[in-house]
């Protein structure tokens, strides 16, 4: 299943599209994340 993660830095917003597996490898723990399922 493919992913939307989004995250803000001062007043930017930041997104990318990710796999599954790619989540954890993306997540740091300073920010908070929005992450959403896309149906296929």
């Amino acid at each position: 299943m493919q992913y939307i993660v989004t995250w803000t830095e001062g007043e930017e917003v930041f997104y990318r599209f990710v796999s599954e597996e790619e989540i954890d490898s993306l997540l740091e723990d300073d920010k908070e994340y929005i992450i959403a399922g896309l149906p296929s």
